[in-house]
């Protein structure tokens, strides 16, 4: 299936995904203090991805078919289930995916080094840590105790993951790695060490593309 190309002025569009994507990383652990709140969490996450949709320019049946599929997502996971939530954060994951893949179809087609194509290399690397965070909880779902998580990193009262992971996800995409969250066996290890290299690929393989465009630009 061919990727949908986006109209040249979505300049805003990425740009506001940009932004909205990094104060919900930043700002919604500071009002998400227990289960109760959590649910904030994910509509916003559920925003963050009908955005990226939005953002890639993909076609209006394509939003229309996923509004119905993120409903489902977020009463699944409301509802609790542990095989329930799994699958509803699979298919959140592959949406995250698609997104992903759309953004960076449009940044290689690019013929020239713009502010739009710059936003959009920087909302490819934003998504990829997100979409990553959905595969460390799927695994910690599917298999408990996949991650060594403090306890002052859970969600209380029941010992809630989700925000744990997602700190975990950029610090392993950006080879931070403070060590307070650890993967714990070697499913987890394998996944780790994907998003650390793919991390560390994209950021090479983008630098070469820009300056390689910016160097044709001025010839």
């Amino acid at each position: 299936m061919p990727f949908p190309k986006r109209p040249a002025d979505r300049m805003p569009a990425f740009v506001t995904l940009l932004v909205f994507g990094i104060a919900a990383i930043m700002i919604l652990p500071l009002f998400a203090p227990d289960t109760a709140h959590l649910a904030i969490s994910r509509v916003a996450g559920v925003a963050t991805l009908m955005l990226a949709l939005w953002a890639a320019g993909v076609g209006a049946r394509i939003l229309l078919f996923s509004a119905p599929v993120f409903l489902a997502y977020l009463i699944a996971v409301l509802m609790g289930g542990r095989h329930l939530s799994a699958l509803a954060l699979s298919i959140r994951a592959f949406f995250f995916c698609y997104a992903i893949a759309v953004i960076v179809a449009h940044i290689l087609r690019a013929q020239k080094v713009t502010g739009d194509m710059l936003a959009g290399a920087a909302c490819a690397y934003l998504l990829t840590g997100i979409a990553w965070a959905n595969f460390y909880e799927i695994l910690e779902l599917l298999r408990p105790g996949s991650f060594d998580i403090p306890s002052a990193f859970l969600l209380q009262p029941h010992g809630d993951p989700t925000l744990a992971l997602q700190y975990f996800s950029f610090t392993t995409l950006t080879t931070v790695g403070y060590g307070d969250v650890h993967p714990s066996n070697i499913r987890a290890a394998g996944l780790a060490i994907g998003e650390a290299v793919v991390g560390q690929l994209y950021v090479a393989i983008m630098i070469a593309r820009v300056v390689s465009l910016h160097l044709v630009q001025r010839s």
